[in-house]
This record gives structure tokens, sequence and C-alpha cells, in this order.
């Protein structure tokens, strides 16, 4: 007996020190409710890091549907970031009660970690960045095993630029998701039957427009005895390229209109050969405003760089020209025959109404003065007469060729906003 009421005063004077080294006062204890007993009944004997299935040969159906809310593409980095809501829903057999025994709950919030959550991973992500397929949130279980899980998750993958139409570029950029480790046949990833993309609140990123979303399941058969099957969602981005046009596009065909107005203007007007150096120097300094922001990495190069490099071409060639038609005009020697007979048939058809017209009114007069007792000058005059003749030729002949190769350069590399 005295051994029994050692023990008992011994159990009396823990008790005492519980209540004074207690956190909680008695009085402060939660009671056990019906949502608490219902928590504490689902996950006593649960087991979080198997799959929800009875038979290890049944296949967990998980439905997927993104939720957009922001999407970034980095141009520069081939980068693409997708900010949505991720609703993931499956059945679980091992949390399902009956509503009648917990106070009629039909549905109960449980932390995901608490729980098996399939894991979602991003197959072509961005490497350099810490990848966990695990989400964090909290999901909403049903009587009947059904669990939702929508976390709120940034995806990051590679997307790589097609830059031949820039500034007015549009890019696909393709996310694969999917089962890092887990086979289809233990764990099958779809995509909701209704609206498996939502873009109600979707907000588009700096720069760039969001013309499209399409999704697709892909089996991924690739081999006899396992499937590995992948969600598949393409973005169709378009950039919003009203800067860049001001500031290339526009002065690029600024630059043609100079050259070619260039071009216009009389061989020995030194305005010419003025106007012609200035749209060398703006081609030079429009390629480096090019340099500057057009992304350096791409596979293909821009045809509007194209263009402007073959219009400073164009531009080199006509000063160039004009240097040459300078040095005819001084020539002294008579001119070749066939130069003479060039001139005479270009003077008796219909085009010398615009190659001869007012040629040089200056030099025709000059011509005119000639001395009626003075061969020579007469002979040097009509030697005169047939250079600058032949300089108007070629120089008609170089603006239309300029204009011609000018308005293909436009129709084939001056890209345009086809929205």
């Amino acid at each position: 007996m005295a051994r029994y009421g050692a023990l008992l005063a011994l159990l009396l004077y823990l008790r005492i020190l519980s209540y004074v080294w207690s956190d909680c006062p008695p009085d402060r204890e939660q009671q056990e409710h019906d949502e608490l007993k219902l928590h504490t009944d689902l996950l006593c004997a649960y087991k979080s890091d198997m799959r929800p299935v009875k038979d290890h040969k049944t296949a967990v159906l998980v439905k997927v549907r993104l939720a957009l809310k922001y999407l970034s593409f980095d141009s520069l980095e081939e980068m693409v970031t997708v900010h949505s809501w991720v609703a993931l829903n499956w059945n679980d057999p091992f949390l399902t009660w009956k509503p009648s025994e917990y106070g009629d709950i039909n549905e109960i919030q449980i932390e995901s970690h608490e729980i098996w959550t399939p894991g979602l991973a991003l197959f072509n992500a961005d490497a350099t960045g810490y990848l966990s397929d695990s989400i964090y949130t909290t999901c909403l279980v049903t009587s009947t095993g059904k669990v939702t899980c929508v976390p709120h998750l940034a995806h990051t993958g590679i997307c790589r630029t097609s830059l031949s139409r820039w500034p007015y570029d549009v890019q696909n950029c393709t996310l694969y998701f999917g089962s890092w480790m887990h086979t289809g046949e233990q764990i099958n990833f779809t995509f909701y039957n209704v609206r498996p993309v939502v873009l109600e609140d979707f907000q588009n990123g700096a720069g760039w427009k969001l013309l499209n979303v399409a999704n697709e399941r892909l089996p991924g058969k690739y081999n006899i005895n396992s499937t590995y099957p992948m969600l598949k969602y393409t973005f169709m981005l378009r950039r919003e390229a009203a800067g860049l046009a001001a500031i290339v596009v526009a002065p690029s065909i600024v630059l043609v209109l100079v050259t070619l107005a260039a071009l216009l203007l009389d061989v020995k007007d030194n305005t010419r050969l003025i106007l012609l150096c200035f749209s060398l120097f703006g081609h030079f300094t429009m390629l480096s405003e090019i340099g500057y922001v057009v992304p350096k990495l791409s596979a293909d190069t821009p045809i509007i760089l194209l263009f402007v490099r073959d219009s400073l071409v164009i531009t080199l060639t006509a000063i160039l020209v004009t240097m040459v038609l300078t040095s005819l005009r001084k020539q002294v020697l008579p001119a070749p025959a066939w130069i003479m007979s060039l001139n005479r048939l270009v003077s008796i058809g219909p085009g010398k109404y615009i190659i001869f017209t007012e040629f040089d009114p200056s030099d025709a007069t000059e011509s005119k003065i000639v001395s009626e007792d003075s061969r020579s000058e007469e002979q040097n005059s009509r030697t005169t007469s047939d250079w600058i003749k032949f300089a108007t030729v070629l120089n008609n002949l170089t603006f239309v060729v300029s204009l011609f190769v000018y308005l293909i350069l436009i129709c084939i590399y001056i890209p345009s906003d086809k929205k």
C-alpha cells in the first residue's frame, strides 16, 4: 500500500507541475470540434509520400488548368516567364469520409505538405534557377476524395527567338509539363475537359502582347512498356514595336528618300555630293542604333538590318558614280564613237524628253557661244556637249536602277506590322 501511495503522490505532483509550467491554461485549450476531429482522423495514418491508390497498378489521373495572370519575355536571354494559378485536381481514396459522422461537413481545407500532391515539372526550364516540382498551398478536399490544389506558380522556360521580322516579330514559346520520374501508368496528367486555359485576368508583359495560347497533350510513347505524357503549352507573342519603328523603320525610309533626291540633282551641284555623304553617315548611324537595340544572340538576321546594309551599298555606289560623272564632264578629248552613237540613239527616241530635258542649261548655253571663225572652239564645244550628254544618260540610268532596286528592297526587307 505504501508503494501505491508513493506512486499516486508522484503522479499528482507531476500533474501539478504540468499545470504550473504549461504555456496554455486549461481553460484556453481548444475543444475538439467536428472539423478538427475530421482533420485528425483523415491524417492519423496517412502516407503523404506514397501515391494515393489502393492498387499499385492503378494510375492517378491528374487534371491541370492554367489561369494565366502575367507573362514576360526576355528576348536577349531567350527566356519566357509565365505567372499563373495552376489548378490540379485528382481523387484520393484515402481522404474520404461520411459527412453525417462529422457534422455534415462536405469539404475541408488541408495544407498541401500534409497530403500527397503530384509533382508537375517544367521540362525545358531554366537550369540556372531552383528547380522544384513541389507545391505549397492550401488544398480543398471533398468527402468523396476529390482534391483540388491551386498554387500560384511562376515557370521560366527557354524560348528560342526568331528575329527575321524584327521589330514586328512574332515569337512562339513552348513549355512542356509532366512528371519528372513517374510514368504515365503511375501519374497520368491531362487537361480539364472545359477551359483548360483561362485568360480572364491576364495582363500582357512589357513590350509584348499575347495573341494566342494553344494546348496539346503529348502521349510520350518512347518505349513499349511505359509512357511519359507531357502537357504542351504554346504561347504566341507579338512585340509591341511602335517605339522601335519610330527609331529604326521610319528613319531607314527617310535615308532612302535622301539618297534618291540627291540623285535627281545636277552632277555639278555640290549639294548632291553633300546629301549623299549625309545619307552615308546616316546609314552608319542607323546600323549602330540597330546594334544597340536588336538581340545579338539570335540564329537569324533581322531583315531590316539587311535593308540598311544594302541601302548603304547603294549610297556608296551613288557617291562613286557622282565622282565619275564629274570627271566625265571635264573631259576635253573627243568622245568615242560608241558614246556619240549612244547619245544619238537616246536623242531620237521618246526617252529624250525625260533624259535631256534641261539636262544642263548653263553648259548648253556655253556650247552655243562659239566664234564663227574658230573651228577649234566649235570642236571643243561639241566634245564637251557629247560628254555632258553621256554623263546625263548615266546619271538618269543610275537613278532608275537605284529606284528599282530600292522598291525591291522595300518589298522584301522592310517588315510590316501585320496584325
